[in-house]
């Protein structure tokens, strides 16, 4: 089927030096409707056209002077009227005289004496296909304009996004710097209440310091996240050592393992476990990690952690003897508080979120799910080398 494109009052332009030719080619193109105009030479052609836009050009090869092969070549020479259309007028059928009206630049030819039905045919065509290529043209111009549109509003709304983001990092650090400055002075002066009152209100002591320790850990955490999340945060690259990394984290939860009865064996199957990273970041990460593994772990229970190589990379895997992970929990690991309500005490709100972008940050891999015989593991897939 034919797209649905109108070509009444089509402009076509007659170039044949044989008046009787002009006649009939006129008499067949009116009929449909078109706009006929005429020349009956060469220059004659040029002069049209270059004073008033065709739709299309029936250009006769033998003509004097100039013939219509290097009239279509002018023609073509120039941009402005590279579109239109040329259908050639030949009485040679010749191979020759065809390569060579297609070489000069036209889309067809018809031979004369002239059959109506196959001159309307092809005229039909390749006016359709001219109005088709400027729709398309159109379309075109309208989606690339359409495009700088979008890229513009994007742009703005990308600067608009990076002040809100600066100046919400800017504000957290203004926040996490007034917290910690009273907080601290809460935690000093408890340690001395602790010192001065009777002992049976050193619980409450207790439970301000505990309160005043997660408060200032949020606010850093919170402002840890925000410059992750917007990549403002300077990673500072060094050789580190992993075990050692993980000794010292294992020994800063001594106490809260023995609260717990909880046993826990750090192991190392190599020595060449050092990687390029963020000291501070890997640290956070080991944290999080083994916090995490205390909390879920029950009483009594065994906690593993331990480090392999391969080749370019070292992995850590971390297995508790808890309950293990929900489906639930699983599909919503690293979002914001994506274990559930449990961090309204038990503090993992924010944690493997964190987790997660440090990982990202130093492009690597973290894998979680639960162990076959119970319990749940988390696996770090770190690079040696990071650029």
């Amino acid at each position: 089927m034919r797209p649905q494109i109108d070509l009444k009052n089509a402009e076509i332009l007659i170039v044949d030096d044989n008046p009787k030719n002009l006649q009939v080619l006129s008499n067949i193109l009116v009929q449909q409707g078109y706009s006929i105009e005429f020349a009956t030479d060469g220059y004659q052609a040029i002069d049209w056209i270059e004073n008033k836009p065709f739709d299309l050009i029936l250009l006769d090869v033998m003509m004097p002077e100039i013939d219509g092969f290097e009239v279509c070549q002018k023609l073509k020479a120039k941009k402005e009227f590279n579109g239109i259309p040329i259908i050639f007028l030949t009485a040679k059928t010749d191979k020759e005289s065809i390569i060579k009206g297609f070489e000069s630049g036209g889309q067809d030819y018809i031979t004369k004496p002239f059959d109506s039905h196959e001159l309307l045919a092809r005229v039909e065509t390749h006016l359709i296909l001219k109005f088709s290529q400027e729709k398309l043209k159109n379309v075109n111009k309208w989606l690339e304009e359409q495009v700088a549109l979008k890229t513009e509003e994007l742009r703005v709304a990308y600067d608009e996004l990076t002040l809100l983001d600066d100046a919400k990092i800017e504000f957290l650090k203004i926040l996490s710097h007034e917290l910690r400055t009273p907080l601290n002075g809460i935690k000093g002066f408890t340690q001395i209440l602790k010192q001065k009152l009777n002992p049976d209100l050193l619980h409450y002591i207790d439970i301000i310091d505990l309160s005043a320790d997660r408060l200032e850990r949020f606010s850093r955490v919170a402002l840890l996240i925000s410059s992750l999340r917007t990549k403002s945060y300077p990673l500072k690259l060094e050789k580190i050592g992993v075990y050692s990394i993980l000794k010292d984290t294992c020994n800063d939860f001594t106490e809260q393992l023995d609260e717990k009865n909880l046993e826990i064996q750090c192991e190392s199957t190599f020595n060449a476990d050092i990687i390029t990273a963020d000291t501070e970041l890997i640290k956070e990460t080991f944290d999080q990690l083994i916090e995490n593994a205390i909390i879920y772990s029950d009483n009594g229970g065994k906690i593993n952690v331990s480090i392999s190589d391969d080749d370019n990379l070292v992995t850590v895997l971390i297995k508790d003897s808890g309950k293990g992970f929900s489906k639930e929990a699983l599909e919503n690991i690293f979002q914001p508080f994506g274990l559930g309500q449990d961090h309204i005490d038990k503090k993992v709100g924010l944690g493997l979120h964190l987790v997660k972008l440090i990982i990202d940050a130093h492009k690597a891999t973290i894998n979680i799910g639960n162990n076959k015989d119970g319990g749940s593991y988390v696996g770090l897939i770190l690079n040696k080398n990071i650029k």
